[in-house]
């Protein structure tokens, strides 16, 4: 009996040693396992083909880039501890080599740059039709932090992949890779150019995308639409693009969300035009983002407006039915949902006053925003019209809100856009 309960006795102490090593082995694991990242974009810019452009309306201050630095200021919404960046060469016709990248960053009063590898290499060649992603880099930012991307492109590169509006500097070196030096010699700034009336606009050149990670997860707006989602109007340099607004007031409410901006100048709902038609790019631009929880929808004026043969060559010449364009959307909701994402439906702006307007248009407007506010087709509504049209003109924008053109909106008027949105919507 005494041999048996020894055996006992040294079984249980046999399996208390083998578990508490176990449980030193599994903490010692847990101890180097790296904290759980959560990625999120934080800043875009949609890419598209330059070639789209009008020739006879638009053009590009350099068309093609050789043994050069292009350095590019963007803000981010979110901050976080991890950063990558998506340069894009989705419309390039041949390889795009770039020959060393860096991102630059504001740390007690000066900007610190740190080089991007990609791979573990500092080149990559992004083939054509194609983006190329960064490696993650550790850096601690806050929300609303000032950044700036530099590229080197040692070889003739023609300008193809932009992005038409930036509203923040963009520039161009003299002959030299400088993406560590702090000045560019030579620098000249990258801008599209509107032929008729010399109107020169900042442009963002091969830079699409910007995530940040952290160890808490973060759920990324998107804001989709054409110019007005994309700033025009607003002051350059200043952030207050509607989203920009927003982004701000999320930061204010301490919630755990990022928002990003793919508006393109002149984009359309179901044709291509300036941009792939939001049905084409929904997917790259807004379901694919890292992060993507919601869809702030608001397009189609370009659809109604262009229509009728505006642009000769370039656009329709039959007038747009309302129903095309809710069919439009419906694929746009249909897409979103599939994904088990929401997406709000916003109304758009008045116009009268534009070029573009005309009786017959405007009432193809209120069709399509009557469906936006009363079909349930959306998960939620933001009443844009509502809240800046000029009440005893409803056709047309509050004067105080105007940008100049009847069309879009000046810093006041998006800063009201911004303010229309129900934060508990998002």
């Amino acid at each position: 009996m005494r041999g048996a309960h020894w055996r006992r006795a040294t079984a249980g102490l046999l399996f208390a040693l083998a578990s508490a090593a176990l449980s030193s082995c599994h903490a010692e694991s847990a101890a180097r396992k790296p904290a759980l990242l959560h990625w999120y974009a934080s800043w875009t810019a949609s890419p598209f083909d330059c070639a789209g452009l009008p020739p006879a309306i638009f053009g590009p201050s350099t068309e093609v880039i050789a043994d050069q630095t292009i350095r590019q200021q963007i803000t981010v919404s979110h901050g976080g501890s991890q950063l990558r960046v998506r340069l894009s060469n989705e419309y390039g016709k041949a390889p795009l080599h770039i020959g060393a990248a860096s991102v630059g960053y504001h740390a007690t009063g000066h900007i610190v740059r740190t080089p991007l590898t990609f791979g573990g290499s500092a080149t990559i060649t992004a083939q054509a039709g194609a983006p190329v992603v960064s490696d993650p880099i550790a850096v601690t930012l806050p929300d609303g932090a000032n950044l700036e991307i530099s590229l080197y492109l040692p070889d003739k590169t023609p300008v193809q992949t932009f992005h038409l509006l930036g509203l923040q500097q963009s520039v161009i070196s003299g002959s030299g890779n400088f993406v560590s030096a702090d000045m560019l010699p030579g620098a000249t700034p990258f801008e599209i150019i509107e032929k008729m009336s010399g109107r020169r606009f900042s442009a963002r050149l091969f830079l699409s995308e910007v995530d940040m990670a952290g160890s808490t997860p973060v759920k990324t707006v998107v804001t989709f639409g054409d110019s007005i989602t994309d700033g025009m109007g607003s002051t350059p340099d200043q952030n207050r693009r509607w989203p920009d607004y927003l982004s701000r007031r999320i930061f204010q409410a301490k919630m755990n969300l990022s928002v990003v901006n793919q508006g393109i100048g002149g984009n359309q709902v179901l044709a291509r035009g300036l941009g792939d038609s939001a049905l084409a790019r929904f997917d790259r631009d807004a379901v694919a983002l890292p992060g993507a929880a919601t869809i702030i929808l608001m397009e189609g004026i370009n659809d109604i407006g262009f229509s009728g043969n505006m642009v000769p060559g370039f656009s329709r010449t039959d007038i747009i039915s309302s129903d095309e364009i809710v069919q439009g959307y419906r694929q746009l909701i249909a897409r979103a949902h599939a994904r088990g994402m929401r997406i709000i439906g916003a109304t758009m702006t008045a116009f009268a006053g534009s070029p573009a307007f005309t009786p017959e248009k405007e009432a193809i407007r209120q069709a399509v925003n009557t469906w936006i506010r009363n079909s349930g087709a959306f998960d939620a509504v933001i009443d844009f019209d509502a809240v800046t049209r000029d009440p005893q003109k409803p056709d047309q924008l509050n004067p105080a809100f105007n940008g100049g053109d009847h069309i879009h909106l000046n810093d006041a008027g998006y800063e009201t856009m911004a303010a229309a949105i129900p934060l508990s919507k998002l």
